[in-house]
Parts: structure tokens; sequence; C-alpha cells
């Protein structure tokens, strides 16, 4: 499906919302972003693979993704779902108490009834909002979303959401723990007592992307948390996300990216000056 939230925040829009109904949409890939995403489940049931765990959501659950989260969802052949995702930039959120919880959030968050209405209430509001031509109608936009970000962090959080763990989410696991070290199939295959054809195979099951292009994708989003978080050069960069050769990392970074490491590092230097 088209995403016309996401549409607004590669536009530059510091905030936007979008309510979706589908059938058999299903993410082919998992993605990341450099801004939150809270997913709020209104109907049905979907699974959300949120780096290394798998989570199991019903109605009325909400998730966040924090920035350079990797993340794809989900759900079974022929169930009919409605959601609404609500993308923002972290200086949108007005408390660093608060925008700290955002970015180390990692778990569903079931809401009680009383919290669920009043959830619903503002995520109807939100949605009404960005389509007002009303004066500070950005300012009301945000002021709405910290509210249902402290509503949504004041709910129940289920670690029992995550499903059980199976060979493919520890390697998973592995590759966002070591991605700086050297990573080959052989590695791969010898640690978690598999056979090279059997784990590829089970790999793009998963996660529809080859171990290789996970581990590419994996290393250019710390490569960009470096640039946006250090004033670490380019080169070490590189190393320091288990890129060997510079000539590779321009090629791989520009792949992802569409423009080169250095002219990423720049723009973020220029957007914190």
């Amino acid at each position: 499906m088209i995403d016309v939230a996401q549409a607004k925040m590669a536009n530059g829009s510091r905030t936007a919302v979008a309510a979706v109904s589908g059938n058999n949409d299903n993410m082919s890939q998992s993605h990341y972003h450099d801004y939150f995403e809270m997913y709020f489940l209104d109907r049905g049931n979907r699974y959300h693979l949120m780096d290394d765990k798998l989570f199991e959501m019903q109605t009325g659950d909400c998730i966040i993704f924090p920035p350079q989260t990797m993340h794809r969802s989900y759900g079974d052949p022929n169930m009919a779902f409605s959601r609404t995702v609500i993308y923002f930039r972290p200086e949108s959120i007005h408390s660093p108490k608060l925008l700290d919880k955002l970015t180390h959030s990692n778990s569903v968050y079931r809401p009680e009834l009383e919290s669920l209405r009043k959830l619903r209430r503002y995520i109807y509001t939100l949605l009404e909002e960005q389509d007002s031509v009303m004066d500070d109608h950005e300012a009301y936009m945000e002021d709405l979303i910290n509210l249902i970000m402290i509503e949504t962090l004041r709910m129940k959080q289920e670690a029992c959401g995550i499903l059980r763990r199976n060979r493919i989410t520890e390697v998973i696991q592995y590759l966002h723990t070591h991605y700086a070290e050297e990573i080959t199939l052989k590695l791969l295959s010898d640690k978690f007592y598999v056979s090279e054809y059997h784990l590829c195979r089970e790999f793009k099951k998963n996660t529809n992307r080859t171990i290789v292009e996970y581990l590419n994708q994996t290393r250019i989003m710390n490569a960009k948390r470096l640039f946006m978080e250090t004033n670490q050069n380019v080169t070490d960069t590189a190393h320091d996300t288990g890129f060997t050769n510079l000539t590779h990392f321009n090629r791989v970074f520009r792949e992802f990216e569409g423009i080169s490491p250095s002219q990423y590092r720049k723009q973020c230097h220029q957007l914190h000056n």
C-alpha cells in the first residue's frame, strides 16, 4: 500500500499520520527511517519484526519504532486489519525525559479499556487536525502527539507479546550485535549449526532479504547513526561499521541512501549547526 504519511515525512514534515484498512497488505522487507513511528492496531492481528524480536499484536495494541530501528509488519493470509501510523521527528517531543523513554522503547503496549478509548480519541483528533488550515495547526499536532506518547507509555508493556525466538531471529540478533566484525556465511553456518543452503533459504523466507543485503542495510543504518551523533570522518565510520574497503562502503551507502556518505555527513552537520 502507498504510505501517504511517509511521503509527507520525505518532503520535510515534522509530523504525519495516516489510517489504513487492508487485507494481505504486508511489508515485503524490513526497513528503517530517521524518525519515530508509532503503529496503532485499531482492529485485527499483526506480526511485527523489530530488529531481532518478533511481536504478535492484537486489537488496541501499540508499538513504537525509534529512529534507525529495523522493522517489518505483516499478517496471516486474509486477515483484515485497520491501523494508524504516526510519524514524528525527535524535535517534536517536548520533554527530554519522554524522548529518552521513546528512544528506548522495545515492546508492545496494551491498553486497558479506558486508556484505549482515550487513545482513540486523541488519534482521531490528530487525523482530523492534519487536514486543518487553522493557525498553529502544526503546533497543535505536536501537542497531540506528545499526549498520545505519554498515554501510550503509561500502558502495560507486554513482554509476552514476543513470540518464541527461532534460529533466524538469533541470526538477526547476531548481525545487529556483530555487524562491525567480519561475518561470512560459513561463520554463521558453523555458529548456528545449520547448513549454508538451509540458512540462506530460511533467512530469505523470514526477511525477504539475503543475509548480505540485511547485513549491509544494518551496517549502513549504524553508519548513519554515527554521522548524526558524532564528528567522525567517513573512513573511520566505514571501518567501525564493518566495511574493510572504502570504495565498497561508498557504493553500498549510495545504493541505500541515494547519496554518498560524505554528502550525508555534510547534511547532518548542517542540520545540527
